[in-house]
């Protein structure tokens, strides 16, 4: 099982802006798509904060499809660094329920760049980032719809949680014989 995540910073900090160099910006976007902000890999990163003895908060929303957390999440040790409360880590489909590409994935994450710059301001609470993750399964739901991602027949299990997979039937292509005849 694959886990796709991606990390996001709250706010606008100096530094993630200076880091882009100007081609970049100028690059022509994508219509109606924000770029997702880059990362910056970290080394070294250890869980911390995790348990309540410690002052862990456990600062999170967990939807079927999207699990965000209020913490810095490494993509390759699954280490949990709950000290960088000013990072939102989005993991998309845990379950693999959906079949993704490069470009779906990107499309959800620049959703959730979207959705966390527009609650920028807004106290982090659990409430909030319910609504983020609330907007991202509906979008999920609106990328099923448009056929834009697709259900995995493969997966572990097929319980079809956003509604029955839509086949595409047109009664023109099927004459109905006359019975008289």
């Amino acid at each position: 099982m694959t886990m796709m995540m991606a990390s996001t910073t709250l706010g606008r900090d100096k530094e993630t802006t200076s880091l882009q160099p100007e081609e970049e910006k100028e690059a022509k976007p994508v219509k109606g798509v924000t770029q997702p902000r880059p990362v910056e890999p970290q080394v070294n990163v250890e869980s911390k904060n995790m348990g309540r003895a410690y002052g862990g908060q456990w600062l999170s929303s967990t939807t079927r499809h999207v699990r965000i957390f209020a913490a810095y999440i490494d993509p390759e040790t699954c280490a949990f660094d709950q000290t960088q409360m000013d990072k939102l880590t989005l993991i998309l489909d845990p379950t693999d329920e959906f079949v993704w590409t490069t470009e779906t994935c990107n499309m959800v994450y620049s959703y959730f760049q979207e959705l966390v710059d527009h609650y920028e301001g807004a106290p982090l609470t659990e409430y909030t980032l319910r609504l983020i993750g609330s907007d991202i399964e509906h979008y999920i739901r609106k990328l099923l719809y448009e056929g834009q991602i697709q259900y995995n027949m493969n997966a572990r299990v097929l319980n079809f949680s956003m509604g029955k997979p839509r086949v595409g039937f047109s009664y023109n292509e099927y004459q109905i014989e006359d019975v008289n005849q």
